[in-house]
């Protein structure tokens, strides 16, 4: 599965975000000059997250964006979900209801057994874990 740009810098604004949890509220301006992303791309990507409950918005001079929980609450299938619109490997995975083989296809056992593999993996991964693995400077081992 090749994620979408939006996906990646979803990811990458709630690192951000997550980074400074317990500090402030982070603005939208500074994550885009961070990350590298266009302001107006990450406009629509944080409106996705906030719609998701994942962040919300603090008004004011001081104002940003913050998690609406802790960063071990909130986990990689939940930003994924929220970003894109499909994450299953093939459709038929999600639903097989167009699809003209039958029931018993041994490949769509095989698809499905995998995206739940994948499922399991991504809410494994809290956006926590992922801060963690960036303080000790190790690779991270997600296997599925």
């Amino acid at each position: 599965m090749k994620l979408s740009t939006r996906c990646r810098y979803g990811t990458l604004a709630m690192l951000e975000i997550a980074r400074n949890y317990k500090k402030g509220p982070v603005k939208r301006t500074d994550i885009a000059k961070t990350e590298g992303i266009s302001p107006a791309y990450l406009e629509n990507i944080l409106i996705s997250l906030k719609t998701q409950n994942l962040i919300r918005t603090v008004r004011g001079a001081n104002g940003g964006f913050t998690l609406e929980t802790s960063p071990e609450n909130i986990n990689m299938f939940q930003i994924m979900t929220a970003l894109e619109e499909f994450i299953a490997p093939v459709h038929c995975a999600k639903n097989n209801a167009g699809c003209g083989h039958k029931e018993n296809c041994i490949a769509r056992k095989f698809w499905l057994d995998f995206h739940n593999m994948q499922v399991k993996s991504l809410k494994a991964a809290s956006l926590q874990s992922l801060l963690d693995l960036e303080d000790s400077g190790k690779e991270s081992d997600y296997c599925i």
